[in-house]
C-alpha cells in the first residue's frame, strides 16, 4: 500500500520525518517502502538540491529490489537537473546509478563515457563528511564495473570521511565485496590469500554490533564472508554465515546476495562432508544466478561442481562442467577491464581540458572563466561600465514540462537574442543554468536601461521554438555600474543583489543598484 504523509492523527509528516521513516524502512530491509517514503519526502522538500538528494536515495532503494530501469530513469532526470544547477554531489550520485544500469545491460562503452564525467566531478569534491555518501556510492560503481583498485582507493577515502558507525558499517561491507572480487581474479596464490584475509577483516568489521545492524550492509557482509571462509577451509563458520545470509536475502528480496550465500553454503557443505547431495544446491544456485545474470562470484562453485560430478563418476557431465568453468575463466581473463579503465581515465582528462576552456559548450558564449579577466580590463579602460545579470523567469517549467532538450534550445535562442542586442565591443556571458550577463562598456545608466528594457521586451514577447505559444518566459534583470578594475567584485555583487530585488518585486523587470 502506498505510504501517506497523513499520519492518521490529523497531523502531517514533514520532509524530515518522512526521510527518517524512509531510513528506518531501509535499515529494516523494506526497500520498496523506503523508496516510496523517499519519494514522498522529495515532493515535500522546499529546496531543489535536497529534493534531488532524496530522489537519489529513492533510486538506490529501487536498485536493491532489482527495479534497475526505474532507478536509471529517475537518476537520468536527477542528473539533468543537477547538471543544470551545478549540484555536483547529486550529479555524481545520479550518474553512478545510470552507469550501474548500463553496465548490467552490457553497454560498456556508454557506461565508461558517463563514468568519466562522474569521476571528473568526484575529483572536484572536497574531502568533507558531507560527501561521504557520494564517495561510497561511486566506489560501489567502480567495483561493479570491475575497477577494483580504484574502488578500494575511493572506499578508503570514504571511510576516512565517515562520521557515524552506520556509515562505517556500509563502507566495510562494500570493501569486503571488493576484496572478494579481486581475490577471485588474482592468479597469484599468495596475493589471492592476502586479498581474502583483507576481505574477511572488512566483513567482520561490517558485522560489528556497534554498526547498527542495517540489512543492506549485514546481508552482503555475511554472504561474502561465508564464501571467503569456505575458500580458506573454515567450513563450519562459513556454513553459519551462509545460512544466516541466505535467510536475510530471501526475506528481503536480495537475490544477488542470495546467490553468494548459496555458493558459500555449497562450498562449506562439500568441503566439510564431501557429500554429493550438495549437487542439488549447486544446480539451484547456478539456475538463480543465470536468471538474474549475476555470475561475478561463481568460479569456486563451478570448481566444486566438477569435483562432485567426478566423485559421482559422471565423467561426461564433469567434462561439460569443466569446459564451462574454463570458458568462464577465459571470459574473466579477457574482460578488457584495463582498456575500459583507460577509456574512463582519458575521458576525465578530456573534461579537465574542457574545463579550462573559456567558452560555454551549449551556447558558444564566453563563460565565467572568460569574465574573470574580461571585466577588470573593461572596467579599467572603458568606464563607465554597466553590468546586467539576466535570469529567466519560469524557465524551470520548460524543463519540467517539455524536457531538457527543449530547455537547451530556449537557452540557445536567448543567447542569440542577447548577442543581437549587443553593440560592438559589448559582451554577453553565460553564467550557468538560465543566468546570463551583459557587459556594456562606456555606457551611462540611462542608456543601459534602454538596452536592458529592450532585452526584457524581446524575451517576454518571443515565441520559442518547440514550445507552445501559450508558454510565456520573461526575464528579470539586475544592473550595477562601475569603473576601475578594483570594482569588479563589487559590481558583480551589486548586480546580483539588484537581480534578487527585481525578482522579489514581481519579476519581469529591470532593477538598478
Amino acid at each position: 500500500m502506498e505510504p501517506n504523509n497523513d499520519r492518521g492523527d490529523g497531523s502531517t509528516d514533514t520532509m524530515a520525518s518522512l526521510e527518517q521513516r524512509a531510513v528506518e524502512a531501509r535499515q529494516a530491509g523494506d526497500f520498496d517502502r523506503a523508496a516510496r517514503l523517499f519519494a514522498l519526502a522529495a515532493t515535500s522538500a522546499d529546496q531543489l538540491q535536497r529534493q534531488l538528494h532524496l530522489q537519489i536515495r529513492q533510486a538506490c532503494c529501487l536498485l536493491a529490489i532489482e527495479r534497475y530501469s526505474e532507478a536509471a530513469a529517475l537518476a537520468t532526470v536527477v542528473a539533468q537537473q543537477a547538471r543544470a544547477e551545478s549540484y555536483l554531489p547529486e550529479l555524481a550520485d545520479a550518474l553512478a546509478v545510470v552507469v550501474d544500469h548500463y553496465t548490467r545491460d552490457d553497454r560498456l562503452a556508454e557506461a565508461a563515457h558517463i563514468l568519466s564525467e562522474a569521476a571528473y566531478i568526484l575529483d572536484r569534491l572536497p574531502n568533507d563528511a558531507g560527501n561521504y555518501q557520494v564517495m561510497h556510492n561511486m566506489a560501489v560503481t567502480y567495483a561493479q564495473c570491475g575497477f577494483v583498485e580504484a574502488a578500494l582507493e575511493l572506499y578508503d577515502r570514504a571511510l576516512r570521511l565517515a562520521e557515524h558507525d552506520e556509515d562505517r558499517q556500509f563502507a566495510y561491507a562494500s570493501i569486503c565485496a571488493a576484496y572478494h572480487y579481486a581475490a577471485q581474479r588474482d592468479p597469484n596464490p599468495d596475493e589471492r590469500n592476502r586479498l581474502l584475509h583483507d576481505g574477511l577483516y572488512a566483513a567482520t568489521a561490517a558485522l560489528d554490533p556497534e554498526g547498527g545492524g542495517e540489512v543492506l550492509a549485514m546481508c552482503p557482509a555475511l554472504a561474502h564472508r561465508s564464501m571467503m571462509l569456505a575458500e580458506i577451509g573454515h567450513y563450519h563458520a562459513a556454513l553459519d554465515d551462509a545460512r544466516n545470509a541466505r535467510h536475510l536475502a530471501i526475506e528481503h528480496g536480495m537475490r544477488e546476495e542470495q546467490v553468494i550465500a548459496m555458493t558459500g553454503e555449497a562450498m562449506a557443505l562439500w568441503g566439510s562432508s564431501q557429500n554429493t547431495d550438495v549437487l542439488d544446491l549447486i544446480r539451484n544456485t547456478l539456475a538463480l544466478a543465470t536468471e538474474i545474470s549475476y555470475t561475478n562470484y561463481l568460479a569456486p562453485l563451478l570448481r566444486v561442481e566438477v569435483e562432485v560430478l567426478w566423485k559421482m563418476e559422471r565423467f561426461d557431465d564433469a567434462r561439460t562442467a569443466l569446459e564451462r568453468n574454463l570458458s568462464d575463466a577465459n571470459r574473466r581473463l579477457h574482460d578488457e577491464r584495463t582498456a575500459r579503465w583507460e577509456h574512463v581515465r582519458l575521458g576525465v582528462e578530456h573534461l579537465r581540458v574542457e574545463a579550462l576552456s573559456e567558452s560555454d559548450p551549449l551556447t558558444g558564449l564566453p563563460n565565467r572563466r572568460h569574465l574573470a579577466h574580461l571585466l577588470p580590463e573593461v572596467l579599467e579602460e572603458h568606464a563607465p561600465v554597466c553590468v546586467g545579470v539576466i535570469d529567466l523567469d519560469g524557465f524551470k517549467r520548460v524543463n519540467d514540462e517539455f524536457g531538457y532538450l527543449e530547455g537547451d534550445s530556449v537557452l540557445q535562442e536567448v543567447a542569440g537574442v542577447l548577442e543581437r542586442v549587443c553593440r560592438r565591443g559589448d559582451s554577453v556571458i553565460r553564467l550557468g543554468g538560465d543566468e546570463f550577463l551583459m557587459v556594456l562598456r562606456e555606457t551611462s545608466p540611462g542608456d543601459a536601461r534602454s538596452v536592458f528594457e529592450r532585452v526584457r521586451q524581446l524575451i517576454a514577447t518571443r515565441t520559442w521554438h518547440g514550445i507552445p505559444g501559450s508558454v510565456v518566459i520573461t526575464a528579470s534583470v539586475g544592473v550595477a555600474v562601475g569603473s576601475g578594475a578594483a570594482e569588479s567584485s563589487r559590481v558583480l555583487a551589486d548586480a546580483a543583489a539588484a537581480l534578487q530585488q527585481a525578482k522579489k518585486s514581481g519579476r519581469d523587470r529591470v532593477t538598478f543598484r
